[in-house]
């Protein structure tokens, strides 16, 4: 079994599977492959799971063009794929990384595992290129572990047999509830204080849609002084240099500007949180299971169910819709109660486990394997 990551979402999504694999030790061989694509973050978070890459590419350079990652990763990962002749090769989500490996397996004609399978928005500029990198990895992908639903629904639609499609829940809430287990690394707000966490960084929202979240920033901390609202700064050049330009003059004194700081203190930074707003896809996911009102700030999203279920709002990009939205939870209780309502549409942190047992079934010749769905 070879697993790739690249960034720390994966790393994230990608450690109960791998851990549950490892705890197997007799019946798998699991080498994890790093591809490097995120650089400190990818390396924290693989200290934050105690967790060490076997293979390792550091990919990223200067103004570097996606197409360039994709090209390097898929040419690294097919010499792995030759040398090492895995019976699976595993991969989470859709980064370059995970597309790039993916196809370097599906040549080298290995049995392709996808980890988060079922995602759509069914537009290919939302999120870019996420959209098109998840879709190419449906395409070719021998098992699809469906976070949920809808996903599993999706893959049928598209004409996935329904004994490959195995309904397993999110791998993000089994690393979120071993997070929360862990012991506090931040101070606690004082009572009664509210605190909106920002982040925001989809590459299709630059510079404009992000440009106006930053602004809306800027109108509400004016408007309610009382209220601190922390931004975590992304790592992406384009996203530091709009911080830089909004912060021009004077900073409001409400608001705070964080690097990106580790996984564990940022999942008590999300439930220490009043609102959350942000375009992240695993923090919408998290935002449900923490009980969280979630403004989602972007003009799609492919995580409907806390929209169903009405914790959460899409609200886009523009500056006077974010500021509507956040002004209407700080001041109607009635709408702050309904949208703060903890539900778990994405599993129950077991997903890594379920991912193994079907790895094993699927992989003893002996075992008829029944649809998951």
């Amino acid at each position: 079994m070879v697993t790739f990551v690249g960034t720390r979402p994966e790393v994230i999504k990608m450690y109960s599977p791998i851990r549950a694999l490892r705890d197997l030790d007799s019946t798998f061989e699991t080498i994890v492959c790093s591809s490097g694509q995120h650089t400190e973050l990818l390396s924290d978070a693989l200290t934050t799971f105690g967790m060490s890459a076997d293979y390792q590419l550091a990919v990223m350079r200067k103004n570097q063009r996606p197409a360039e990652v994709a090209w390097k990763v898929a040419q690294w990962a097919a010499d792995i794929c030759d040398r090492l002749r895995p019976d699976v090769v595993m991969v989470q989500g859709d980064t370059t990384t995970t597309m790039a490996a993916g196809v370097a397996a599906f040549h080298s004609s290995t049995r392709v595992a996808h980890v988060e399978a079922g995602l759509r928005t069914y537009d290919n500029r939302a999120p870019w290129p996420e959209e098109g990198h998840r879709r190419i990895v449906g395409a070719i992908a021998d098992l699809h572990f469906a976070p949920s639903e809808t996903a599993a629904a999706n893959l049928v639609r598209e004409g996935v047999a329904s004994d490959r499609i195995f309904l397993t829940g999110n791998t993000g809430i089994d690393a979120l509830y071993w997070a929360r287990s862990q012991p506090r690394q931040t101070a606690a707000p004082s009572e009664g204080q509210r605190r909106i966490v920002i982040t925001t960084h989809r590459r299709e929202s630059i510079p404009d849609g992000i440009r106006s979240v930053f602004g809306a920033v800027r109108q509400l901390a004016s408007l309610y002084p009382d209220v601190q609202f922390q931004l975590v700064r992304h790592p992406s050049p384009p996203v530091i240099q709009m911080i830089q330009q909004m912060l021009n003059g004077t900073r409001p004194p409400n608001v705070e500007v964080l690097a990106p700081c580790s996984y564990i203190p940022f999942t008590h930074m999300l439930a220490d949180s009043y609102v959350i707003v942000t375009d992240s896809g695993g923090i919408q996911e998290e935002a449900p299971a923490l009980g969280k009102p979630l403004l989602v700030v972007n003009r799609r999203t492919e995580r409907e169910e806390p929209l169903r279920a009405g914790t959460s709002n899409l609200v886009g990009t523009d500056q006077h819709d974010i500021v509507a939205a956040v002004a209407a939870l700080l001041e109607d209780p009635v709408l702050y109660a309904r949208m703060a309502t903890r539900h778990d549409p994405y599993g129950d942190g077991l997903a890594g486990e379920r991912i193994v047992k079907i790895l094993g079934e699927e992989m003893a010749p002996s075992v008829r394997t029944e649809c998951r769905r």
